[in-house]
């Protein structure tokens, strides 16, 4: 059964612009980075006036992370990790 961790931990993040479109390539969280294999979906929210952008992502192994950028403050964010078990 998987269970979910709710972190909301500050994490640094690699990102590529492209054609419009941000999408994170890897992040480093607790003393090690993780590559993201691919983006699984990814959401807007607004924090006030702020859009606060969220991404699912798989990293290496298949672990499945929700991270997400703040543009109040310009920070990343682990927000939750989805652990198998």
């Amino acid at each position: 059964m998987a269970t979910i961790e709710e972190l909301n931990e500050p994490i640094d993040v690699v990102t590529v612009f492209r054609e419009g479109t941000m999408a994170p390539v890897k992040f480093r969280w607790s003393g090690h980075t993780h590559a993201i294999v691919r983006v699984a979906y990814r959401w807007v929210t607004h924090e006030g006036a702020y859009p606060v952008y969220h991404f699912s992502v798989v990293a290496g192994g298949g672990q499945l992370y929700e991270i997400l950028l703040n543009t109040q403050n310009m920070r990343w964010s682990l927000a939750k990790v989805h652990m198998e078990g």
